[in-house]
C-alpha cells in the first residue's frame, strides 16, 4: 500500500508549475508588445515611402509636363515667326489674314500649354490626395492594431488575474502584478 499515492498527492500542483505558467503570459504580453511596435514601425515606414515616392512621382510628371508645355510653346512661337516672314512678302491684305492666322495659332497653343498645366497640376493634387487617404487609412490601421494589442493585453491580464483567484495566497504579490511588463519611466 506504501505505492499507491492518496488523491491530495496526485491534485496537489508543484509550485513551479504556477511559476512557468506565469512565465508564459509574460512571454506572451511581451510578444503582443514586441509584435505590435514592429507592426507600427513597419506601417510607418511604408507610409513614409510611400510619401517619398508620391513626391518624386509627382515631381517627375509636372517636370515633364512643364517641359512639353515650354516646347509647344516654342514651336508654336517659331511656327509665328515663320509665318509672318513668310506672309511680309504678300500684299498687305495677304499680310493681315496671315498675322491674324499666326495669333490664332499662339493663342491656341497658350491654351493647349496652360490646358496641360492644369491637368499636371490636377495630377499633382491627385497624387498628393491619393497620399493622403493612405496615410490616414495606415493611421487607422495602426490605430486598430494598437487597440488589438490593449485587447490583447486586457485579456491577458485578466486571464492572470483568473489565474491569481485559484492560487493560493501569497503575500503583497499578485501574479498580475508579476504579469506586467516594466515599462521604462518616460521623461
Amino acid at each position: 500500500m506504501d505505492d499507491e499515492s492518496t488523491p491530495s498527492e496526485e491534485t496537489a500542483p508543484e509550485p513551479n508549475a504556477y511559476a512557468a505558467v506565469g512565465e508564459r503570459v509574460a512571454g506572451i504580453l511581451e510578444a503582443a508588445e514586441q509584435a505590435g511596435e514592429q507592426i507600427r514601425q513597419e506601417a510607418r515606414h511604408e507610409a513614409a515611402e510611400l510619401e517619398r515616392l508620391a513626391a518624386i512621382e509627382a515631381e517627375r510628371l509636372k517636370k515633364k509636363l512643364t517641359e512639353d508645355a515650354r516646347n509647344l510653346r516654342s514651336e508654336a512661337e517659331e511656327y509665328a515667326r515663320d509665318m509672318r516672314l513668310a506672309v511680309e512678302a504678300y500684299a498687305t491684305q495677304h499680310r493681315r489674314q496671315a498675322e491674324e492666322e499666326a495669333r490664332k495659332l499662339v493663342g491656341d497653343a497658350e491654351r493647349q500649354a496652360n490646358s496641360m498645366r492644369e491637368a499636371a497640376e490636377e495630377m499633382v493634387r491627385q497624387v498628393e490626395g491619393d497620399v493622403r487617404r493612405r496615410q490616414e487609412q495606415l493611421r487607422a490601421e495602426v490605430r486598430m492594431l494598437e487597440q488589438r494589442k490593449r485587447d490583447s493585453i486586457e485579456r491577458l491580464e485578466e486571464i492572470a488575474a483568473l489565474v491569481q483567484d485559484v492560487l493560493p495566497s501569497r503575500s503583497d504579490d499578485s501574479l498580475v502584478g508579476d504579469l506586467k511588463p516594466e515599462r521604462p519611466a518616460r521623461t
